[in-house]
């Protein structure tokens, strides 16, 4: 049987540590919740930020390209004469300011090409009848004026992916992704086909947008350095990243471009396997998505969001997050909430404690008073201290008092009533005896004697 002693702590023991573990399991969640609820409002934010940067950046290229292309398609410049369409394209180099090369080729194999060069004002690419299959590239002043040689190298516009790809569709298009060869950075095309008065293909016009500007608009625009911003084409080729890894590898001739999941760097390479596992790949990506997932034995959350339609790119951006970032106040906390948990229990198994004397001190004289009672020795001035309570055990001290008095008192009539039954019985017995005497000495019995006496 176990005693009150030991109850009274351990049940008031166990409803705190339940009621303190309930309260912290809740914080915790809430916790999670919160850091969920916050990385996909900053995710959320910081895709909205990117959108914007991708779209200006992109935006001011495609005004370049649309105003070269209209003044090709409405006769204000001649397709045909490359020296007319040169300087209309190098007008239009410095009036936008563009960083990012404009060019345009015909059927015919002709092809200019104007961009921004650190050494030269401008560089000028041009292939025309004179050059034959060659395409040179010449310094060009800031006035137009053609300067030394750079290099000179054979080069045919028409069996390139951006014409071909512009003249099949016969639309304004994104070429895909490839490697410059001035720069030798990711770079993808808006191609534009310019059609002749009667509908027949007169060539394509373009502007080359480099992307390695995308990772420095990521690294900027990101919370901290912690943050691994990755942008990827719906097949699951990187198109930028703010990781020091390399998103391509380039051997020779060779341009190899790697996968989120064929990474170097293995946080990039396991968000890629995780959303190859859990959605088929970035092509399936419909909303967006927040997923954990653990890396070297730290925690990431990947937030993954579709970019907007206007842009015409089906481009994923994905965030990884160390989740410790958010997870050190938390951990704090239930730290916190545990050292609480232990000293609640003491604290409780004392309180158990100091309860338990207080209400079995009480209960214990209250049993010896009953003990007293059934002994007749009991003393009302035993009770007096508990008596002196208000409480139930007081009122119960009280009652006592008034029954053990009473209980006393008649124990004591019963004796006095005992003893006298006992000497009433005493003298009964007495009486009884000295009757009897009586009877054997009575007249009848003296006759009979004298009778006997006088017959011998």
């Amino acid at each position: 049987m176990f005693s009150i002693r030991q109850v009274v702590p351990i049940v008031l023991s166990i409803q705190i540590t339940v009621a303190v573990g309930i309260t912290g399991w809740i914080s915790f969640n809430s916790g999670e919740r919160a850091v969920q609820k916050l990385t996909r409002q900053l995710s959320d934010d910081l895709t909205v930020r990117v959108e914007q940067q991708i779209s200006t950046y992109f935006q001011e290229s495609i005004s370049v390209n649309k105003a070269m292309t209209t003044a090709l398609s409405n006769g204000s410049v001649n397709p045909s004469d490359i020296n007319q369409v040169q300087k209309d394209i190098f007008n239009k180099s410095r009036e936008f300011a563009t960083n990012n090369i404009l060019f345009y080729g015909n059927e015919s194999g002709s092809m200019v090409g104007i961009e921004p060069h650190k050494d030269a004002n401008f560089l000028l690419r041009i292939r025309d009848d004179s050059t034959g299959s060659n395409r040179p590239t010449y310094e060009l002043s800031s006035k137009g004026e053609r300067g030394k040689l750079i290099v000179n190298e054979v080069y045919d516009h028409r069996s390139r992916p951006w014409y071909t790809a512009a003249k099949e569709a016969g639309r304004p298009i994104w070429s895909e992704i490839f490697v410059s060869t001035t720069d030798g950075e990711l770079t993808t095309t808006k191609a534009t086909p310019i059609y002749n008065p009667d509908g027949s293909f007169q060539g394509v016009a373009g502007i080359n947008i480099s992307l390695k500007q995308i990772k420095q608009f990521m690294q900027a625009i990101r919370p901290s350095d912690k943050w691994n911003v990755f942008l990827v084409e719906a097949n699951g080729k990187l198109v930028a990243t703010t990781s020091d890894e390399s998103v391509f590898q380039k051997n020779g001739n060779l341009i190899k471009r790697f996968e989120v999941s064929q990474s170097k760097d293995s946080r990039l390479q396991k968000a890629g396997l995780l959303i190859q596992e859990k959605f088929g790949g970035f092509q399936n990506l419909q909303t967006s998505q927040l997923i954990e997932f653990e890396s070297n034995g730290e925690k990431y959350l990947l937030s993954t969001h579709k970019l907007s339609k206007d842009l015409q790119l089906d481009w994923s951006l994905g965030i990884v997050v160390p989740k410790s970032i958010y997870m050190q106040e938390i951990d704090a906390n239930n730290q916190a909430t545990f050292v609480i948990i232990l000293i609640m229990l003491g604290v409780n198994i004392l309180i158990g404690l100091a309860i338990a004397t207080w209400l079995l001190n009480p209960i214990k004289n209250l049993m010896n008073a009953a003990k007293d009672i059934e002994e007749e020795s009991f003393n009302p001035e035993e009770l007096t201290s508990v008596a002196k309570r208000n409480d139930e055990l007081g009122q119960m001290a009280r009652v006592f008092q008034e029954m053990g008095s009473t209980i006393a008192e008649r124990q004591q009539g019963m004796k006095s009533q005992l003893s006298q039954l006992r000497q009433e019985k005493d003298e009964a017995s007495k009486a009884a005896l000295s009757l009897q005497t009586e009877q054997t000495y009575s007249l009848p019995s003296l006759l009979s004697r004298s009778r006997a006496a006088r017959s011998k």
